[in-house]
């Protein structure tokens, strides 16, 4: 995995296969799943169009700079993302949301949206408008591991109506935050010689 992102946080329960690529994205909930070979964050204009060239040359070694603003992604909870999928910088990927795999994001998915394609177009919705309200409304992910394997994992509605009725104590989970530090390229150091 190799991780680009200046500040990145990850939560509880999310797993990243190998292979993946963060590179414009400062969040991802919890209990997400991300398969192998993802690039969460592409640049949508990491070269420049309206330039004499899109080759870097221009700027390697030069006055010019090109450094375009890049938006970040943000990851919601008990989102999966499939092998290969792409996400463009500046999406919001929405919690319980589905990428498949090979797909290609780049315009925000709303909650407990399934998308596949190139471009990524919505295929369905995993639940009915009622049961995605009754579960953001949960927030399920902040509670307990074990509370939630009490429950008819099955049966969404189900499994809302005992958490509904229950005394719920949010969970004390932990999260990753990776912070990276700024890097320059120093000149080289000029020769000295001797006389």
């Amino acid at each position: 995995m190799v991780i680009e992102s200046k500040h990145l946080a990850i939560g509880a329960h999310t797993y990243i296969r190998s292979d993946c690529v963060l590179s414009a994205v400062s969040s991802i909930g919890r209990f997400c799943s991300i398969s192998t070979r993802c690039f969460i964050g592409q640049q949508k204009s990491s070269h420049p169009t309206d330039w004499l060239s899109s080759h870097p040359f221009q700027y390697t070694d030069t006055a010019l700079t090109f450094d375009p603003v890049v938006a970040d992604v943000t990851i919601g909870h008990d989102v999966w993302i499939g092998h290969s999928a792409m996400i463009l910088e500046g999406v919001q990927v929405g919690t319980g949301a589905i990428i498949a795999t090979r797909a290609l994001v780049t315009q925000d998915v709303p909650p407990y949206a399934i998308v596949a394609g190139t471009p990524a177009k919505i295929i369905k919705y995993r639940h009915d408008p009622h049961t995605i309200a009754r579960l953001l409304d949960s927030q399920w992910w902040n509670l307990d591991v074990q509370l939630l394997q009490t429950l008819p994992l099955n049966d969404p509605a189900a499994a809302l109506d005992q958490l509904e009725n229950m005394q719920l104590k949010q969970a004390n989970y932990p999260r990753i935050e990776i912070t990276r530090k700024s890097t320059a390229i120093l000149p080289a150091q000029p020769q000295l010689t001797m006389a």
